[in-house]
Parts: structure tokens; C-alpha cells; sequence
């Protein structure tokens, strides 16, 4: 049995395996170009996985960090009775040397963004991988409203304040306008995002069969559509997969009270929320207002040699 088989047996028998590890995300977001790097202890158990996305081009193999996915890397399955700090180190070192020597060697380049609750990245740099930290915002304990809302800035209050009385907050079911939205705001920002309109659709399809996803859209008193929000959730956390506006219309502080009203229904579900993180300094800045704790997470590249590390330097300037 292939690694990928034996994973998706895995995931079929444990239900806490996190939104972005499951197998049926990563088929989606890969169009099934995808693998997974499974570490074992001696009695056959599953100790840690790896998931990686296959890109190939031009004759040249890539493993890349999905679309639409804001975590991956490794997820690990410890003992209960693993408690000391030396203890767990020692088995993710262990068994992420293990993971790594599985990973295909004929790459040209190599890009993950590892989840926030990775915080151990040492047997990559020791593999000559090479980190760069990035940061989220994180809200906790989601459930008490009027601590959430009490620990947001001052000047983000009163802009949900006046964004109520403009705007109307609705759950709706077309994905696209979403993205659509999404799309227009990055463009803004010199950001190029450009997923499959069929691939979107599957995604939202399947997280929508599976009751772990809500769009929430801003409509002016006139009804015309302003912004778009789309949340997503697992049995822990909510993340914030989506959120654009038109530019072209009156956008007021229409994202923030977006944002505000996916929180209280976040809440519902679970008790914690991501705002899924961004280096852009205005939406940084954006995040930062809602009180959110602001968490590390690694981003993580290796590249075949350094000729191609100075070809992709060149390519993003």
C-alpha cells in the first residue's frame, strides 16, 4: 500500500485531522498532483505526515505550497504520555529526518508554508533549507463576544459602529463573487491571484457538504454587492480563506464588519480564529486592530543550487 492510500485510511478513522492536512483537500487544490511523506514508529504506527504538492514544467519538477491553502508542513502524531520538552524534540527531529529523506530529490525548487503550531524547524536548516518567518494574528476564546469586541482598537469599533448603518450582512452561496472580489483587491496591490473557477467550485462544493464553510457578502441599502467574505473552519479553528471588496463602489469599513460578524459565527463552531496572516502592511495593520495575538509561522524554501536561487531572485524583482 502507497503512502497516499495508507494516509487517506488514516484520516478516514481519525476525525481531528486539521482542514489543510486532509486528503481530500489536497486532491482538490492539486487537481491530484500531490504525495505525502509518512514517518512510522517500529510498530507500524503513523507518528507523522507530510503532504506536498507536484508541479511540473518545462521538464522540471517544483513542490509547492497549494492555492488556496495557507498551511501545510508537517503534522505530528504524539504519544500521550510524551510530556518533557527535550522528549518532544527529540521526536520531531527524529521522525522530520525521516519525513525529509522521503521527499523528492530531483526538485528544482522547493516552497512550504509550515503551520503556526510548527515551531521546530531545525532538522530542515540542518537539510540546507532555508526559513523565513512570517506572521498571523490569532483570536482566542471567541466564544465571549464582549471580551473580543472590548479588546479591538478604539477607531475599529467605531468603524464597525458606522459600517452597520450602511451596510447589510448576508450569507450567500456563490463562491465566485467571493473570489472575484478577492481577486480585484489583490490586483490593487500588485498581487497576482488567479485560481481555477472549477477548482474553487469543487473546493466550495465539498466544505460545503461537509457544513465547514460560510460566505458572508456586504451589500449597501441599495443592495449592490461592496464585499466578500469566506470562512472556513475544522473541528479547532476558523481561518479566513477569502476577503475582497470593489474598489469601484463606496467600500466605507465594510470588510471590518465582514470580518466582526464571521468572528461571532466562528464561534459557533470553535473557539479560535485565524485571520490566516498577511506582510502586506495595510492588511497587517487591518488584522492587528482586532486584538488577535500575533503568531509566527515558518516559511520554508530550498532551492537545487545557487544558480537557481539567483534565477528566482531575478524572476521576483
Amino acid at each position: 500500500m502507497d503512502n497516499k492510500t495508507t494516509y487517506i485510511e488514516f484520516c478516514q478513522k481519525n476525525d481531528d485531522i486539521p482542514l489543510f492536512h486532509q486528503p481530500w483537500w489536497w486532491e482538490i487544490v492539486t487537481s491530484g498532483n500531490w504525495d505525502i511523506a509518512v514517518s512510522k514508529d517500529k510498530n507500524d504506527n503513523i507518528k507523522a505526515v507530510f503532504p506536498y504538492h507536484i508541479k511540473k514544467k518545462s521538464g522540471l519538477k517544483f513542490l509547492l505550497q497549494p492555492i488556496l491553502t495557507p498551511y501545510g508542513g508537517i503534522l505530528y502524531f504524539y504519544p500521550h504520555d510524551l510530556k518533557k520538552h527535550t522528549s518532544i524534540y527529540s521526536f520531531q527531529n527524529k521522525h522530520a529526518e525521516k519525513i525529509i529523506e522521503q521527499l523528492p530529490k530531483n526538485t528544482i525548487y522547493q516552497y512550504f508554508k509550515f503551520s503556526p503550531e510548527i515551531e521546530n524547524w531545525y532538522p530542515f536548516f540542518k537539510k540546507k533549507y532555508e526559513q523565513t518567518t512570517r506572521y498571523t494574528f490569532i483570536l482566542k476564546n471567541i466564544r465571549d463576544h464582549n471580551a473580543i469586541f472590548n479588546d479591538f482598537s478604539n477607531t475599529l469599533k467605531r468603524q464597525i459602529k458606522e459600517a452597520e448603518e450602511k451596510f447589510d450582512i448576508t450569507e450567500e452561496e456563490n463562491v465566485c463573487s467571493v473570489f472575484s472580489l478577492m481577486k480585484n483587491s489583490l490586483k490593487r496591490q500588485n498581487i497576482k491571484f488567479n485560481p481555477d473557477r472549477d477548482q474553487i467550485k469543487k473546493l466550495d462544493s465539498k466544505l460545503a457538504g461537509n457544513k465547514q464553510r460560510k460566505i458572508f457578502i456586504a451589500r449597501d441599502r441599495s443592495g449592490k454587492l461592496i464585499s466578500g467574505l469566506y470562512l472556513v473552519w475544522d473541528k479547532k479553528t476558523a481561518y479566513l480563506l477569502g476577503l475582497g471588496s470593489d474598489y469601484n463602489a463606496s467600500v466605507g469599513h465594510s470588510t471590518k464588519l465582514l470580518i466582526w460578524e464571521s468572528i461571532k459565527f466562528a464561534s459557533k463552531h470553535v473557539d479560535i480564529f485565524d485571520f490566516e496572516g498577511s506582510m502586506i502592511e495595510g492588511v497587517e495593520r487591518l488584522y492587528k486592530n482586532f486584538g488577535g495575538i500575533k503568531t509566527p509561522y515558518f516559511e520554508i524554501k530550498k532551492y537545487k543550487n545557487r544558480f537557481i536561487k539567483a534565477a528566482f531572485s531575478l524572476l521576483n524583482r
